[in-house]
């Protein structure tokens, strides 16, 4: 059953960053049509799987704008938001090229859905992600893009069951009713250490993901939407050096970010095999207000890493304090 008084159970996969072509043969998959076949085997009814499958095997050229489909994606995108079926869309993968597409979307639907559009996905769709988070009617789950699962696990087989077990248990996760851990696939709380200031038990909303990524967006009217007052601010990244770290914290600073936010909360930041967490953290100690100590939670819990635990954007979670330990989860 379809229309306004239906039961969402639309999932829209989409692949509007990188394409999905490496990923696929990552996977073994013969073709994009086995790799969707595949989805679909594993995702439990009612739930019925919606994409483009052109978008997934075009083309990546860094010499000519990277992809050079923004109109379909554009058009794809904004079919899943206008349609009150859809129950979430999941990003396949991260990569590049979808942050310049966010400006053409049309979010207003969010604003009068009934029941709630999820949308999960991390990196290049931390904006996306928070940006539908901050509706009444949007949820947003910064975790996993599907795919990340096959440069992640190996063996292949083991690759290949994380994978399938991602949709079998995602009604699970869109219900709210995810474990603490599958076989597979980790979930629970975010596990920290208060490394700066002081912080107290209490219910917390968090916003934020990809440092590079989220300060592309503060200088555009979409930035309205990242409410960050008294937020925890969650950041991680990945290949990118202590300057260019500086940089983006700089652009939060000199947009009145630290003046605003609760917390900051420091995922894991990594050039290949090279830990960068502590270098962020130093300096953070130049961007942070000297009038006011904001808290730094550090922590291994998200970010380009394996195993990566989901955080809930812009919805109440409980962060429990103890000593120095900090745990934050439903």
């Amino acid at each position: 059953m379809t229309g306004p008084n239906a039961t969402p159970n639309r999932i829209h996969l989409i692949a509007h960053a990188n394409p999905a072509t490496k990923d696929v043969r990552r996977f073994r998959f013969a073709d994009t049509p086995a790799y969707l076949r595949f989805i679909r085997e594993h995702l439990p009814a009612p739930l019925r799987l919606t994409c483009s499958p052109k978008l997934f095997d075009v083309v990546e050229d860094q010499d000519r704008g990277g992809r050079r489909d923004d109109a379909a994606r554009i058009r794809d995108v904004q079919n899943a938001l206008d349609d009150p079926n859809t129950l979430a869309i999941v990003a396949a993968a991260g990569g590049a090229y979808f942050s310049r597409i966010l400006p053409h979307l049309d979010f207003s639907p969010l604003a009068r859905r009934g029941t709630p559009l999820w949308t999960l996905g991390f990196s290049e769709m931390t904006n996306f992600v928070n940006v539908v988070a901050s509706y009444r009617g949007g949820r947003g789950l910064y975790w996993l893009c599907p795919n990340y699962l096959g440069w992640k696990i190996k063996p292949l087989s083991q690759a290949r069951a994380a994978f399938a077990e991602f949709w079998h248990i995602l009604p699970r996760i869109l219900e709210d009713h995810t474990p603490s851990r599958t076989e597979h696939l980790t979930f629970g709380n975010v596990e920290g250490k208060l490394v700066r200031g002081d912080a107290r038990s209490g219910s917390i909303r968090l916003v934020g993901g990809c440092l590079s990524v989220l300060v592309a967006m503060l200088a555009g009217p979409l930035a309205k939407r990242l409410e960050h007052d008294g937020r925890w601010l969650a950041i991680e990244d990945v290949n990118e050096p202590p300057y260019r770290i500086d940089r983006y914290l700089a652009t939060l600073k000199l947009a009145g970010w630290f003046d605003r936010v609760a917390g900051v909360l420091v995922g894991a930041f990594h050039t290949g095999n090279e830990d960068q967490q502590p270098a962020v953290l130093e300096l953070l100690k130049y961007h942070l207000p000297t009038d006011r100590r904001v808290p730094v939670v550090s922590t291994r819990s998200f970010g380009h890493i394996w195993p990566m635990v989901p955080l809930k954007v812009n919805r109440p979670l409980k962060m429990t304090v103890t000593g120095r330990k900090v745990s934050i989860g439903v």
